[in-house]
């Protein structure tokens, strides 16, 4: 049963981004309905801006080590740097707000109603870093919040008959606060302790490192800002929508959410990083074959506009797998490094795997930037664009993927080649019955699902000695709660941003 608790945590996160998966599909089919590909493109510039505008979560990095490592003022500690950092991006923000219009071609009015989200989200980081370090399945309880305020307000909106960037904006922000309450139920007295200025000291005085690891993915965020500047809203509408499918891979990641935490504590876990790593190829793949197989379709269903992007879905469904894989060795190698679980020099920061990770962030940005630019440069329509530039991110992640594999081989991971083949297999079986129904509205979608879905599954516990493994003892659970009362045993209290 080795690694039970891990599998609960992870199963936990993701069934909230199952959930977040279909309210967030039902969401973005209220928007993509009823927004024009510009204002979509516009929305996702200025999500791009309110990356910028966060920067100084970076902080968040060390509240979860020094409150994982047992620091209980860490929470109230990254609040109070969380409420200084907020104010400074409020007043920069407010600043250049009048010029965003001109820049990015986004309405006045859209770049006002940024301003509220940064407090909101700078507070939400921080809480959620430290109840994630020490309650995990309640930071996943908080994203069940998230979504279903957030649609909820988008569903009000709807019923009124206006649904319009406006609107979309709120309804998100609407997501955000419900989640933030959510947190600061779970985290209880400590987010009202005093802040203790050492842990602060700490904190800032590390932070030279997350700030570099911020910058890094700053400037990868630059992506839909340089194609909305230099080609068009157009192209980034086509580069971001397939965002919908593509996190839906991503999520995959989340079976191992518990993982970081796990070893924080631990330590070096070389076999409960194998095991993440299976759970994880478990959905990733499928839903990978499932989305290249299938872009034209998937696209169509969201407006038929966007069919024509399927290559651009295919490169991005791809670039998503890679990442799931690569989230998973980042855990292992960030968690399995305590340097800093006493006070370090700079000197032996550097020296430490934290920054050997900072350092490849940097070389992915290095590949990718570059050949987004030369899309813009040569393409000649949004679609090619878009395409070239999620080309671009596939590279990057095809380095990420080299490197970290070797960091995790020197702590004693092996690959599970041998399941990811068998996952690979079964996924191919059950991209037929997909193909066949060839699905072009929302109810041959769920056929189709289900089709794939129990031929997937009935086809691994055929090859896979590792699922039917999992299936047991999941069985093996399910008998054992109710036979001894054992419902507190999983009980959760019933209270993202990156």
């Amino acid at each position: 049963m080795r690694g039970v608790g891990l599998k609960l945590t992870g199963a936990l996160f993701y069934a909230a981004k199952l959930y977040g998966l279909v309210v967030g599909a039902a969401f973005i089919l209220l928007i993509t309905r009823n927004l024009a590909p510009e204002e979509y493109g516009a929305w996702s510039v200025i999500s791009s801006l309110l990356a910028y505008a966060t920067a100084g979560t970076v902080v968040n990095y060390w509240v979860t080590r020094f409150r994982a490592y047992g620091d209980a003022s860490a929470t109230s500690t990254g609040l109070a740097l969380a409420a200084g950092f907020s104010l400074a991006a409020l007043a920069a923000f407010a600043a250049l707000a009048g010029s965003l219009p001109r820049l990015f071609g986004i309405p006045l009015a859209a770049a006002w109603l940024a301003l509220p989200y940064i407090p909101v989200l700078y507070a939400n980081s921080a809480l959620y870093a430290a109840v994630y370090a020490v309650k995990p399945r309640a930071a996943a309880l908080s994203e069940f919040a998230f979504e279903t305020a957030k649609l909820a307000a988008a569903l009000v909106f709807a019923l009124g008959g206006r649904v319009t960037l406006w609107e979309a904006m709120l309804s998100v922000l609407a997501g955000y606060a419900a989640q933030l309450t959510s947190l600061a139920l779970a985290a209880g007295g400590e987010a009202l302790r005093r802040p203790s200025a050492g842990t602060a000291g700490r904190m800032l005085s590390y932070s030279w490192l997350s700030a570099m690891s911020l910058l890094a993915s700053l400037i990868g965020t630059a992506d839909a800002l340089l194609i909305s500047h230099f080609s068009s809203n157009e192209a980034v509408a086509y580069y971001t929508v397939v965002l919908v499918y593509s996190n839906a891979i991503a999520y995959s990641y989340l079976l191992a959410r518990g993982l970081y935490q796990r070893l924080l504590s631990a330590g070096n876990r070389p076999e409960l990083v194998e095991e993440s790593l299976r759970a994880v190829l478990l959905l990733a793949i499928p839903s990978t074959v499932g989305a290249v197989a299938l872009a034209p379709n998937l696209l169509y269903l969201l407006n038929p506009l966007y069919a024509r992007g399927a290559d651009v879905l295919r490169a991005a469904a791809l670039t998503a797998m890679l990442g799931t894989v690569n989230g998973v060795l980042l855990d292992a190698v960030q968690g399995a490094e305590r340097v800093d679980a006493a006070a370090v020099s700079h000197r032996e920061l550097v020296k430490s795997k934290l920054f050997k990770v900072v350092a490849l962030s940097y070389a992915k940005d290095a590949v990718a930037l570059p050949g987004i630019a030369l899309s813009i440069a040569l393409a000649r329509d949004p679609v090619s664009v878009a395409a070239g530039a999620r080309l671009s991110w596939l590279a990057a992640e095809l380095l990420a993927t080299a490197a970290l594999a070797g960091w995790a081989k020197s702590l004693g991971v092996r690959a599970p080649a041998r399941e990811a083949l068998e996952f690979a297999i079964a996924a191919l079986a059950a991209s037929l019955p997909a193909l066949l129904i060839n699905p072009l509205r929302i109810r041959e979608a769920l056929l189709t699902l289900l089709a794939a879905a129990l031929t997937y599954f009935a086809t691994l516990y055929l090859l896979s000695r590792w699922f039917r493994l999992q299936v047991s003892q999941a069985l093996k659970l399910l008998a054992k709660a109710p036979e001894k009362g054992e419902t507190g045993r999983f009980c959760i209290s019933p209270f993202s941003f990156r």
